[in-house]
């Protein structure tokens, strides 16, 4: 059984986890500079959210149209391109004066380039490690990224109040050339996966499509995306719900995100003997959980609703051995790519859309209704892949 510790212990690992977390707690604290920027100066709670939305939606574009060219692309030098062109970009944003639309362009592009990372990262990771231990990496990313919201919007806030807004994205600028440097002289080089001719967004769209006509591969993604999705509800829903209740929203978002690290801890822990049995509880324990908002319970209930629906994230473990066991190695890149951007972008949705119906029922009749919809995906996409072959070789359109 690979656990964090072992993890660790894989010479590039501290590199690549240390560049993470230093980038990640850089970007929360912007993001929250950012916002506060843009408010401060437009007095406008419509465009100082949409520099949050300005992150999300990006992502699935890119992913769609840009993450058949990472395959194409050295994973060490193509991280710290990206790294160095999000610092530019960040830095863009410092300049006095720079009006507010050029803010949110230059927050969608950071947004188009982050796919291509996560998937060049997630590329590297596979081609230097087994798969157990790619597993517990990813795991270890997952965990770490959470811990980072947690701390960084604790920590942007008091920084905000401490130095400011421009401070904070100098900061940001600074955190990402430090990522750069950690990646270029703590990770070894790898070939590029793919070769032949340069790809078009023609031809990467062309792949995608092909990636996403194999069954397996096609019911593996939509049980990352789907379920994701539809528990962001739960942060929708947090501040009316709290609100309707009297009560601190603090908590209630709170218990989502230490959810979310006990169930990648724990999950990582059980044996290779125990994990085959867990993958159906993990699956459904999403939406039996927010179910329970059907009764509009308390707060205290409340919490330990979302304390335990987080638990349903560690289906990502299982769903990364099943694709770096069964994927055709010359598109892992992009394949991971597309993976990612398009997380974020249906879970920017799954917000929007939980926002939208609270106009018209109460808060809790949306999670409750989230939860079915999360339990009857899950029931159905479990099953079909469950039913496929074993040793399908889910391979990729960027010979």
């Amino acid at each position: 059984m690979t656990s964090y510790a072992g993890v660790l212990r894989q010479p590039e690992m501290k590199a690549v986890l240390s560049a993470h977390t230093v980038s990640l707690l850089g970007s929360v604290a912007a993001e929250v500079a950012l916002s506060v920027l843009v408010y401060q100066r437009t007095s406008s709670p419509f465009l100082s959210s949409l520099t949050l939305a300005c992150g999300f939606v990006p992502q699935g574009v890119s992913a769609l149209l840009l993450s058949g060219h990472v395959d194409r692309f050295r994973p060490r030098r193509l991280l710290v391109r990206c790294d160095l062109i999000c610092a530019a970009l960040v830095a863009g944003m410092i300049v006095p004066g720079t009006p507010i639309a050029v803010l949110l362009l230059l927050a969608a592009g950071i947004g188009l380039v982050t796919p291509l990372f996560m998937g060049s990262r997630a590329a590297l990771l596979a081609d230097a490690l087994d798969a157990e231990t790619f597993v517990a990496a990813r795991s270890l990313l997952r965990l770490l990224s959470q811990t980072a919201l947690l701390l960084g919007f604790a920590i942007g806030g008091l920084a905000l109040a401490a130095v400011g807004a421009r401070d904070l994205l100098i900061a940001d600028a600074v955190s990402f050339v430090a990522s750069a440097a950690l990646l270029r002289w703590g990770t070894s080089e790898h070939q590029a996966r793919a070769v032949g001719p340069r790809a078009s967004v023609r031809d990467g769209l062309r792949a995608a499509g092909h990636l996403m006509r194999q069954p397996v591969l096609r019911r593996l993604l939509l049980l990352t995306w789907i379920p994701a999705a539809l528990f962001c509800s739960v942060d929708a829903m947090a501040t009316p719900y709290a609100h309707g209740r009297g009560q601190d929203v603090g908590l209630l978002l709170a218990a989502a995100a230490l959810g979310t690290i006990a169930a990648e801890w724990l999950a990582i822990r059980a044996s290779l003997a125990l994990r085959p049995h867990l993958v159906l509880p993990v699956a459904l324990i999403t939406g039996l959980a927010m179910m329970g908002y059907a009764g509009h319970p308390v707060v205290a209930v409340a919490v330990a609703l979302n304390l335990t629906a987080a638990f349903g994230g560690a289906i990502g473990q299982w769903v990364d051995k099943s694709l770096v066991e069964q994927l055709d190695e010359r598109v892992r890149g992009h394949l991971f790519a597309l993976q990612g951007g398009l997380l974020m972008a249906v879970q920017g949705i799954g917000i929007a859309v939980a926002g939208a119906l609270a106009e018209v029922v109460a808060p809790y009749q949306v999670l409750a209704g989230a939860g079915v919809l999360s339990l009857l995906v899950s029931c159905v996409l479990l099953r079909d892949v469950a039913a496929a072959p074993t040793g399908v070789a889910l391979e990729g359109g960027t010979k």
